[in-house]
């Protein structure tokens, strides 16, 4: 999968989200403050990754974020859900419906994880899409025939991107 094709799914989450989501309300949700995981709040503009990826819907709201977790982007990526579920206490996870599988390559790596708050007709998706910010650089500098211990160090304190958005929700968001 390649940086672009990361840029496609994220924006197909946003895209999927938003088109299934016409003329609908969205609830009251709280995107999470990342600043205990490490990472500062950037404009998304200013990321590699993530830059280029803007909301369709008036009530989409978008936060990025960067830094370097000490735990690596999986990891981060995790974090950021429980923290998603923390601040919206009677949200469901809806990651396997509507997210890839982890990705970890030299020309990508990403992790997508996501939320429904409220119910499909009238609900809020909120979504976390993490991402090495220099997969090459990272992932290059791993053997061959890596070990899992191997491939964690070098994930581990990785720069990383992550985009945290909530859009309104619907029933055609997906097999939810």
């Amino acid at each position: 999968m390649t940086m672009r094709t990361m840029r496609g799914l994220a924006a197909a989450v946003l895209a999927a989200a938003a088109l299934a989501a016409c003329g609908a309300s969205t609830p009251d949700t709280e995107l999470p403050d990342l600043s205990g995981l490490g990472l500062a709040s950037t404009p998304c503009e200013d990321t590699e990754q993530m830059a280029g990826i803007v909301a369709d819907q008036p009530d989409a709201v978008l936060a990025c974020w960067t830094g370097a977790p000490e735990d690596g982007f999986v990891d981060a990526a995790d974090a950021v859900l429980d923290l998603v579920l923390a601040a919206n206490p009677d949200a469901e996870d809806v990651t396997g419906a509507l997210c890839w599988d982890d990705t970890v390559t030299d020309a990508e790596a990403s992790a997508c994880r996501a939320v429904l708050v409220g119910d499909l007709e009238d609900g809020s998706i909120v979504s976390a899409v993490v991402a090495l910010a220099d997969p090459a650089g990272v992932v290059g500098g791993i053997s061959d025939e890596p070990t899992e211990d191997e491939v964690a160090e070098a994930l581990a304190g990785a720069d990383v991107e992550v985009l945290v958005f909530s859009e309104p929700a619907a029933a055609e968001t997906g097999d939810l």
